[in-house]
């Protein structure tokens, strides 16, 4: 199966990640926002069991997460940008951007910066090893959703709108891709599938920078910032089909990174 990772946005002439699903080969591209398998309605508001809905923001049209202590993180190519959180909009700290470093000291495609005033918001945990396959996760993001089925080259999947909104969707981990393929960034992966959980979804534009919580214990933990989707080769734009992976940054492996720079989970 061929497929190829597809860009979302432009930012001063650099490709960005959209959270629509694409598959991984060159050229990379960048997601938009959730695309779910069946919407009840009430995917626009945190769910029941919470993991961290109102600390997912809208940054410049793209998707952002408060950390705790003025902290946000994004993906590199979405960028520092002020930040709007349950309807308020907190500005950027000037000179606060900070890049994710992999372990051998490239940028990975994860910024740090932070926001001028902080909001009363609690902190976000990260996790400390990354999620097992099959392991359920729960994905927000800001971007285009779903505007009804598409059937193409004999593969089912759905249109994406041309307005974007705030969904939480699920998923599981499907695979992981710690060689840094994507992006220059440490991942892992979901796929789309017919309802392989209740409300499946798999990223678009929009939806970079998003987050992807598991449940560990007795809480929940931030695995991962939503980087890019794939897409099969002859698919058209714009749409989602089964089989689409997203690519998720695997937070694990910048925990300790994150911290040195926030000071946040000393846990």
């Amino acid at each position: 199966m061929s497929a190829e990772i597809v860009m979302s946005r432009r930012l001063d002439r650099r490709a960005v990640l959209a959270l629509v699903f694409a598959l991984i080969t060159l050229p990379t591209s960048q997601t938009e926002a959730l695309i779910l398998e069946i919407e009840d309605g009430g995917n626009t508001e945190a769910p029941a069991d919470d993991p961290g809905w109102s600390n997912v923001g809208i940054c410049d049209r793209w998707t952002a997460v408060y950390l705790g202590r003025g902290w946000v993180l994004t993906a590199r190519h979405v960028g520092p940008a002020d930040l709007i959180l349950q309807g308020k909009e907190y500005s950027v700290e000037k000179g606060s951007k900070r890049v994710v470093l992999n372990s051998d000291a490239t940028a990975a495609d994860l910024v740090l910066f932070r926001i001028t005033s902080e909001p009363d918001l609690s902190t976000i945990h990260i996790s400390k090893s990354s999620p097992p396959v099959g392991s359920p996760v729960v994905m927000i993001g800001a971007g285009y959703h779903q505007a009804g089925r598409v059937f193409e080259a004999g593969r089912a999947g759905y249109r994406w709108s041309k307005q974007t909104k705030k969904l939480w969707g699920t998923n599981q981990v499907f695979q992981h891709l710690h060689d840094q393929t994507v992006g220059n960034t440490d991942t892992f992966a979901t796929r789309f599938s017919i309802a392989q959980t209740r409300f499946e979804a798999n990223a678009a534009r929009g939806d970079s920078g998003g987050a992807a919580f598991v449940h560990a214990g007795d809480r929940w933990e931030f695995a991962g910032t939503i980087l890019a989707t794939d897409t099969y080769g002859n698919q058209t734009r714009r749409t989602t089909l089964y089989g689409n992976r997203t690519f998720i940054a695997d937070l694990a492996r910048y925990r300790d990174f994150i911290h040195r720079i926030t000071g946040l989970f000393p846990d």
